[in-house]
């Protein structure tokens, strides 16, 4: 039999990985209850933009319906959490490679001055949750007309 040698760093790799999660969630101003419980938060993959008009964010979803998805507006912040659900067919299977976070996520966006959260939209379509937040007119601004060719 051969001899077996135990490699006093193989967590090491995870346990940083997870230190990074946590410090990042931090640091994005997650509200409490999303750091908390049985395991760390994940946060998805987010772009966000500004325009004249709206703050828009897109945040990759995939696997996750509409009914696990919780958007709101918390403190001047656009907040998104919710969760992905585990696969049940891999449930009793030996795992070799696990790179796809499951579980509790959330995301917090600071919203720009004069956003309008009473007229925030969002979809969820093929995995890509896409939120508008519509900035308020500024007083006295002219209105604009479209003209439709």
């Amino acid at each position: 039999m051969g001899k077996s040698h135990w490699d006093k760093w193989r967590g090491m790799d995870e346990f940083r990985e997870q230190m990074d999660r946590l410090l990042d969630a931090a640091r994005h101003g997650l509200p409490q209850c999303c750091l908390s419980g049985p395991g760390l938060v994940w946060m998805p993959l987010a772009d966000v933009v500004e325009t004249p008009q709206a703050l828009i964010a897109r945040i990759e979803l995939p696997g996750v319906g509409q009914d696990q998805v919780l958007v709101e507006i918390v403190d001047g912040a656009l907040v998104v959490r919710g969760e992905r659900p585990v696969d049940r067919e891999d449930a009793e299977a030996s795992h070799h490679l696990m790179e796809r976070a499951h579980g509790a996520f959330a995301r917090r966006f600071p919203l720009p001055d004069g956003a309008d959260g009473e007229g925030i939209s969002a979809v969820l379509r093929h995995g890509l949750l896409v939120v508008v937040v519509p900035k308020r007119r500024a007083a006295g601004s002219p209105r604009r007309t479209l003209t439709l060719e």
